[in-house]
């Protein structure tokens, strides 16, 4: 009994710092970054995306969400996904040829897990048959949202022909 005397008051003092320690443990709380880290992140993945879409394949099509929503001049609010995006410019794709030939600085309006980038756009649009061209110039509006694992997709689009 003498023993567990001794023994009670150094198993309680254990029993202290386990759970003082325990407690010490928490995560600081992710900071968000500020207006101008998030207009320099936007303005690389904008960047990367016209990179991407000069090629003409389909990899710039990974920037979207997977769901997204559209509106596009002379036609209603869309519901879209990658699969119907893929769809819409295999069919360009095999009419046309395109060829962007300028684009704007983008231009961001950052605000937490959301950012809207706007810029110029000058591209046309070769028949592969006929060799008429489509010139297509405007001003082209995206919204970006944080993903769950921190990327950044497109959620809204949306182009104004000039």
């Amino acid at each position: 009994m003498n023993r567990i005397k001794y023994r009670l008051p150094l198993i309680v003092l254990l029993f202290y710092i386990l759970t003082g320690c325990k407690n010490d443990n928490t995560l600081a709380p992710e900071e968000k970054p500020t207006d101008a880290e998030l207009t320099a992140l936007i303005t690389k993945q904008v960047d990367s995306l016209y990179s991407v879409y000069q090629r003409f394949d389909y990899d710039w099509i990974e920037f979207y969400a997977d769901n997204y929503t559209a509106i596009y001049p002379g036609s209603p609010i869309k519901q879209l996904t990658k699969d119907s995006l893929i769809t819409q410019w295999k069919h360009i794709y095999k009419t046309y040829d395109v060829k962007l030939i300028s684009r704007g600085r983008p231009t961001i309006i950052p605000s937490a897990d959301m950012a809207v980038s706007y810029n110029t756009f000058n591209e046309i649009f070769i028949n592969k048959e006929t060799s008429d061209t489509i010139k297509n110039v405007g001003t082209y509006i995206i919204n970006w949202k944080r993903q769950p694992d921190d990327s950044w997709k497109i959620v809204f689009e949306t182009l104004q022909n000039h």
